[in-house]
């Protein structure tokens, strides 16, 4: 398609009306016109442009980074551009979205580019423009504007009912552009019925009232090539009567297109299809004003597991599936999301909604129960279950109902599935109480660092204590964790209290550490989740100008579970390097597996305190001791029993063998300033 002769001389005045900005430049690249339009979108005269660089000095970097890789060589190869999204720096410092159109052509020498404004399209000086194109409807330069720009013009006598088009509107409506289009020919080609019936009525309101019409809607051509359109028209007048009716039909499927592009990315699950977080929740919003529902919250027991073993190419198959059983069970009145990774969430209008969640999850989980075509897996999840209004009054209260649910459900019964009612609120309730009181207490300096003695059996002389964690109340009393410790399944929680703990316990061995000899300190699953948490001790440890020899570390034996044992034995290693020596704290309650004593570089084992304390009430209490303890030393660990109560608990685990007691038999916790001297006997 070629530019008519004489545009490349400038543009005549009409085109200072055009909805469109217009830019005319040589093959160098030196701008020779740009009309009003345009120059108004960047707010530069023409004086700034005539002569200067080519259309690219008019973008922000990364379209000049486009124009130069992408476009650019385009056109030179193609000759021209049809309708590429651009963005637009404006006179207002953001940014105009742009449909661009360009024409190169060698024998004239020159370069034609057409913008166009495709987010301003109802606005005034637009309806004007198109009045401006209308009137220039023959011009051959105007109707090429009219095809880069996806806008064609017809008039319509109201009396014959007949058209007169551009050849744009021929070529939207997929017909040959002859003469004697009909007004009947235009609206056969509308989809909808229901479309046809309002642009009728619109028009006979027009010729009533002069009341402007614009409707979109779907047209076919007789390919069967759907295109949607926007029409636009308005009377002309003339003693009273209307004489024409003056319209234009606008191209806007690549627009369209592009904002259901933009809106799927938006709201859409990129891997699932489903709705995102984001869609979600504004559904749930948006279900509050229509009457009760369900909502159902799913996390996937052990996906990380699966991801491994399977891959992540089969994994992502997995969850596509998964998401198609889960979409399937809420029906076309319900919704189905992928909040991220693992975790799913159903909504559904119903009025028993406390029944209908309950229904789902049940649902839910037969779903999951049944094979996979991906290796036959079969899945099982926890549910956190909610519904309106029973749970709360707003969409922020229903989903945390929800999430609470979920999070109770994975710690205290797993694979089921809950509303967070009764004994279960009660546990969140009491659980977040104990947070802000831990809060409180470290923001207030009342997090203390007691200390309870090591003795050795044989010599009954104190070789060391362990730090455990007190608060002392608002009130002066202290207190320990079976007030508090709930507030410990609290990740941050527990981080804060085994860091107040550590730093006490650093200032009270900078002040007499021969008093204190060495301290076990406890740290917890979510203090030593970082790859870097060695280090991290050292440093602590260092800027103190302190040994590490004086810490042991304490961990219990469900740190140990899991994918990380590797990434703990390193850092344990490295620790240990350094003098520090690691403890298993509570040792034959958890679920560590005997591998762990022989692959971890552990020092010393915990008995734990319940089978110390029930040796007189359970016979079957000492053997299990005499084994420990034998284990411990074919193995060479050292062992300290927790819970001696007794002169007689105490002689009977030195008979076995054990080499360290702890417990109150040797004194309770207590505050450094009350410690006894270093070597003292108990």
């Amino acid at each position: 398609m070629d530019f008519p002769p004489h545009a490349f001389g400038g543009f005549g005045p009409e085109a200072e009306l055009l909805p469109c900005g217009l830019l005319l430049t040589d093959l160098e690249g030196r701008i020779l016109a740009a009309n009003a339009t345009l120059l108004r979108w960047i707010g530069q005269p023409a004086a700034a442009l005539i002569g200067q660089g080519g259309f690219a000095q008019l973008l922000a970097m990364p379209g000049q980074i486009y124009w130069k890789t992408d476009l650019w060589p385009k056109l030179c190869a193609q000759g021209h551009l049809a309708e590429v999204t651009l963005p637009l720096p404006d006179a207002a410092g953001g940014l105009r979205h742009c449909l661009l159109s360009a024409q190169l052509s060698s024998e004239a020498g020159r370069i034609g580019f057409v913008l166009f404004d495709a987010a301003r399209a109802h606005q005034r000086d637009q309806d004007q423009a198109r009045a401006g194109v209308l009137a220039q409807l023959r011009m051959r330069w105007l109707a090429q504007i009219e095809r880069m720009a996806g806008v064609g013009a017809f008039a319509l006598d109201p009396e014959t009912g007949r058209i007169e088009a551009s050849d744009r509107v021929f070529e939207m409506l997929g017909l040959p552009a002859t003469p004697g289009l009909t007004l009947e020919q235009l609206l056969a080609r509308f989809v909808s019925d229901k479309a046809r019936a309002a642009i009728r009525d619109d028009l006979a309101q027009l010729v009533r009232t002069q009341a402007p019409l614009e409707h979109e809607a779907v047209l076919s051509t007789p390919a069967g090539v759907l295109r949607r359109v926007q029409l636009q028209a308005e009377g002309e007048w003339q003693g009273g009567r209307i004489t024409r009716i003056a319209g234009v039909l606008h191209d806007i499927t690549r627009m369209h297109e592009d904002q259901q592009r933009l809106w799927q990315a938006a709201n859409i699950d990129e891997l699932t299809g489903l709705a995102n977080r984001r869609l979600f929740h504004r559904s749930v919003q948006g279900a509050l004003a229509g009457g009760a529902f369900a909502l159902v919250l799913l996390d996937i027991d052990d996906f990380n597991a699966v991801n491994d073993l399977l891959g992540a190419d089969a994994a992502d198959a997995l969850l596509r599936d998964v998401a198609v059983r889960l979409a399937g069970l809420v029906g076309p009145g319900g919704l189905a999301a992928r909040l991220g990774g693992d975790e799913f969430a159903l909504l559904l209008p119903a009025a028993e909604a406390d029944a209908a969640a309950e229904r789902l999850a049940q649902a839910a989980r037969a779903a999951l129960a049944q094979p996979f075509d991906v290796a036959a897996t079969v899945l099982t999840a926890c549910i956190g279950m909610a519904s309106y209004p029973a749970d709360a009054a707003d969409a922020e209260g229903l989903l945390r109902c929800a999430r609470q649910a979920l999070a109770e459900v994975k710690t205290v019964r797993p694979g089921s599935a809950a509303f967070l009612r009764g004994p279960l609120r009660d546990r969140v309730e009491a659980r977040r109480s104990a947070i802000a009181f831990v809060q409180d207490a470290a923001r207030e300096g009342r997090i203390l660092a007691w200390y309870q003695p090591k003795v050795r059996l044989e010599s009954r002389r104190i070789v060391g204590y362990e730090a455990l964690a007190r608060i002392r109340t608002r009130e002066g009393a202290i207190c320990g964790p079976e007030f508090w410790g709930a507030a410990l399944e609290d990740v941050d929680c527990a981080r804060l209290v085994d860091g107040t703990v550590l730093d006490a316990v650093l200032a009270d061995l900078t002040q007499d550490a021969a008093r204190l000899m060495r301290v076990g300190v406890n740290f917890s699953e979510a203090s030593l989740r970082g790859m870097d948490f060695a280090e991290q001790i050292l440093a602590l440890i260092a800027a103190r100008g302190l040994s590490p020899a004086l810490i042991e570390l304490e961990v219990v034996e469900t740190v140990l579970l899991g994918q990380r044992s590797e990434l703990l034995a390193q850092g344990f290693t490295r620790l240990r390097a350094q003098g520090m020596r690691i403890a298993l704290d509570d040792f034959g309650t958890g679920f560590a597996s005997l591998s762990h004593l022989r692959d971890l570089p552990i020092d010393r084992i915990k008995l734990d305190k319940s089978f110390v304390l029930g040796l007189a009430d359970d016979h079957r209490n000492a053997p299990i001791l005499r084994a420990i303890l034998d284990l411990a030393a074919v193995l060479g660990l050292e062992t300290v029993a927790e819970g001696v109560e007794t002169e007689k608990a105490a002689v009977y685990l030195r008979g076995l063998g054990c080499l360290e007691g702890q417990g109150f038999r040797f004194g309770p916790a207590r505050p450094f300033a009350m410690l006894p001297p270093a070597g003292s006997k108990l």
